[in-house]
């Protein structure tokens, strides 16, 4: 079995992936400490095509080599804009006309199995241990959870990202043929 791509063929891949149109997918980061996660978010949110990220709170934002050790560069790919109150990103993108869901295990979360993914989207991503911020939950327009089936009641916040950008893109390739973000840019969908 031979691979995909040779390594000489991604770099052109990755700039001409760079002029490809993304969704109105943006995420909020809200008071993440680790500068490991907010790596892996950036490579993360760069593989299933984010638009933008918002690095709220203590956040801590490029440039800095931890972050670019994990994203690979991802931070350069992605724009991204520092915010002190997580709550006025909440605010501005509702504004804009996203829909903001909180990653979060609430009373009233749904499954992000179950979740209908509108777009636009904006998803906060909430502190290593305390979780998305209270305030700004009550400011969200719902919470999607990922079910857990082991020990532990919840995973990493990077490996939770991946898996909730991987839903979200999946159930939006049901969008037919030309989903929102392509229309009249004379695209008929995503290639390879």
């Amino acid at each position: 079995m031979s691979r995909k791509r040779r390594l000489d063929q991604h770099r052109a891949d990755a700039d001409s992936r760079e002029q490809r149109p993304r969704p109105d997918l943006v995420l909020i980061l809200d008071n993440i400490r680790s500068l490991t996660n907010v790596g892996a978010i950036f490579r993360a949110a760069d593989g299933f095509g984010v638009k933008e990220i918002y690095l709220c709170g203590i956040t801590p934002t490029p440039p800095r080599p931890e972050i670019a050790k994990i994203s690979l560069g991802a931070e350069e790919t992605i724009q991204w804009h520092q915010m002190e109150d997580p709550a006025v990103a909440v605010r501005k993108l509702q504004n804009d006309g996203y829909t903001v869901l909180a990653l979060e295990q609430t009373r009233d979360s749904n499954s992000a199995y179950d979740q209908e993914f509108p777009h636009p989207l904006a998803i906060v991503l909430g502190h290593e241990v305390v979780g998305v911020d209270e305030q700004v939950l009550f400011l969200c327009d719902g919470s999607v959870e990922i079910p857990m089936f082991g020990s532990k009641h919840s995973h990493n916040v990077a490996t939770s990202c991946g898996i909730v950008l991987s839903e979200i893109r999946r159930k939006w390739l049901t969008f037919g043929d030309t989903p929102p973000w392509l229309q009249g840019s004379g695209s008929t969908g995503e290639t390879a």
